[in-house]
């Protein structure tokens, strides 16, 4: 009788594997935001001059108007966005899968349920964004654009910065380990629907700040990575603190001075 073979020869174990995964996704989607800002550009770049390569990447593209490109569009920016703020949560998951509360199912589970969240919520804005353009709202092109929607909305997200709301959804941002001590089960079911509430409280967060890119410009590289970096510092438990209320600050006073001096 023919011996089996042992799978393990034909599939060896990479040690983390699933933490390559992640960072693959993260980088894959950054890569995609980064070679559609070029080739969505307004204007032919030359790949090898800096200053078409960084003027493709730092300005705003609205030319395509059809669903499914904005769509990809605002589901490649909340991959490439929030993953990354999500990985301490998968770092406190891994802890708890070392001492037998987990599984590396599991640990997928929690990322499609949390990712899932966002995906529906690139749909919610992909029509948000349209609705706003048929109402010359948004700017369809690169041009002048109404000062009074900009103004609202950095003024809204400063506000909703110092909101007790805020404060409350932060909680469970920054101390991912309260809300896996109450998901009840254990299991793939469990672990996807804990996924999805960390996207509920994630989404709370950072409603406001995702909702900026409308105006700073769906391709806007700059500012998607400055975003990157407020929402990842601030959901940090010990320096998140010093970044949530000071920016809401900031978000203030940037539409006071946009109303001002515009």
């Amino acid at each position: 009788m023919a011996k089996s073979i042992n799978p393990r020869f034909w599939f060896p174990r990479i040690p983390e594997i699933q933490w390559v995964g992640v960072y693959c996704l993260i980088l894959a989607s950054w890569l995609a935001l980064f070679l559609f800002g070029i080739f969505q550009s307004h204007y032919p770049v030359n790949f090898f001059n800096f200053e078409d390569l960084i003027g493709s990447l730092i300005n705003p593209h609205y030319h395509h108007l059809d669903f499914m490109f904005l769509f990809g569009m605002w589901g490649l920016m909340a991959l490439a966005m929030m993953l990354p703020s999500f990985v301490p949560t998968l770092r406190v998951y891994e802890d708890l899968r070392s001492t037998g509360s987990g599984s590396l199912a599991g640990f997928w589970a929690l990322t499609l349920g949390y990712v899932s969240v966002w995906l529906i919520y690139a749909i919610f804005m992909t029509l948000i964004q349209i609705y706003l353009i048929s109402l010359n709202i948004l700017p369809d092109a690169m041009g002048d654009s109404n000062i009074y929607p900009i103004v609202i909305l950095f003024l809204l997200a400063g506000i909703y910065q110092l909101s007790n709301f805020k404060d409350r959804c932060l909680t469970y941002c920054r101390n991912p380990l309260l809300i896996f001590l109450a998901r009840g089960e254990v299991g793939l079911n469990g672990e996807f629907y804990s996924g999805i509430r960390f996207a509920a409280w994630c989404l709370g967060c950072c409603f406001f700040l995702m909702a900026l890119c409308l105006i700073t410009g769906l391709m806007n590289i700059a500012w998607m990575v400055l975003f990157t970096i407020i929402i990842t510092l601030e959901k940090l438990p010990d320096l998140g603190k010093f970044v949530s209320k000071p920016l809401g600050i900031v978000l203030i006073a940037t539409s006071l001075i946009i109303y001002i001096f515009q």
